[in-house]
């Protein structure tokens, strides 16, 4: 009995694919999220400054300026409102006309759904401003809640996994089911005949591209019976969107399958792609919440990008103006890794 368990220990040792869906994978979610969430709050606030200049605003925006947990902006008052309604700030801050009494009035505008984050912001600055009146009797401060949209997680969820299906299907699925066609010899059957390759690629990336829109308004569908999802964005755009998403990641695709012998050595470099994106790209939690060192990380990855382009227009109703940054780096993803993929092209599964 104990050789027979001692020979599958070793047997199970000897499996990577055991040790990585056993080990691995449970620890990187501990690392993972641990990292995200372990922190409680984040360690700094966004701050909006705006209204009536006055010695008192001066006072306030030199101490929140030299004070490393806040980020402080000035702009106009709508539009520092309306940021705070795009979940942009936590506070506002407006310095309004004093009273007939003379004495100064400062407005603290907050989310009616406000989370700690805000709350402490809120509290903070209140002190701040007690402390530069020098006496609280002279100075009026009033908390005024902000309605903005009313959102459900379902509605922040989706477009994670729009944006996720994409993924998926662009690298892992075209990734192997190209070098499939390699192996089994059908990309070299096609060389021989008049029908050029080009087309053959181009075929499969506007089939690819039918599959994911269809796929992404039954998703939506889905969603928008079952769990009252409200889509707010223009139409149009979303379908944009999708489109310049899918490409990004058929380009990804293109250049794993380029570099892969066999469809083996393929599944795992699209894992290894995948899955980092999958938990650092803010598909189930907004990476705004992540540690500072880790949010250069979360924007170098293509998959960030199109889950800000997809939940902009659905979740916030903005415009392309909002998102034309997202656009592009998605546009030049493809660009680039579809340049990789034609210089390390191979007809067939000999390596050169």
């Amino acid at each position: 009995m104990i050789p027979m368990i001692v020979a599958n220990l070793k047997m199970t040792f000897r499996n990577r694919q055991a040790i990585f869906w056993n080990l691995a994978f449970p620890a990187i979610f501990i690392l993972v999220f641990g990292a995200i969430f372990g922190g409680g709050v984040n360690d700094s606030f966004a701050v909006g400054v705006t209204g009536t200049d006055s010695e008192l605003r001066q006072r306030l925006t030199g101490a929140l300026e030299g004070n490393s947990a806040f980020e402080l902006s000035s702009g106009e008052q709508a539009a520092e409102l309306s940021r705070l309604r795009e979940d942009e700030r936590d506070v506002v801050v407006v310095f309004s006309q004093p009273d007939a009494s003379g004495t100064p009035v400062v407005e603290l505008f907050y989310s009616e759904t406000a989370g700690p984050n805000a709350m402490i912001a809120m509290a903070a600055v209140r002190q701040v401003l007690l402390e530069s009146s020098g006496a609280s009797a002279n100075l009026t401060i009033e908390q005024r809640p902000v309605e903005v949209v009313e959102l459900s997680y379902i509605d922040f969820f989706v477009p994670g996994i729009l944006a996720m299906s994409l993924m998926n299907s662009g690298v892992i699925g075209l990734s192997t089911t190209f070098v499939s066609f390699r192996e089994r010899g059908i990309l070299r059957r096609i060389k021989v005949t008049p029908f050029p390759l080009w087309k053959f690629i181009l075929a499969r990336i506007l089939s690819s591209l039918v599959v994911a829109v269809i796929n992404s308004a039954i998703l939506i569908g889905l969603a928008t019976l079952v769990f009252g999802l409200s889509v707010r964005g223009n139409a149009l755009l979303i379908l944009g969107v999708l489109l310049i998403g899918g490409l990004a990641f058929l380009g990804i695709g293109y250049a794993v399958a380029a570099i892969s012998p066999n469809t083996e050595t393929a599944a795992s470099y699209a894992n290894l792609i995948t899955f980092p994106m999958l938990f650092l790209s803010g598909v189930f939690f907004s990476i705004d919440t992540a540690p500072g060192w880790l949010q250069p990380i979360t924007r170098a990855l293509p998959l960030s990008y199109l889950v800000d382009a997809l939940r902009a227009p659905m979740m916030l109703g903005r415009g392309i103006n909002a998102i034309w940054l997202d656009l592009v780096v998605l546009a030049a993803t493809f660009v680039v890794c579809l340049a990789f993929a034609v210089r390390f092209f191979r007809w067939d599964a000999t390596p050169r």
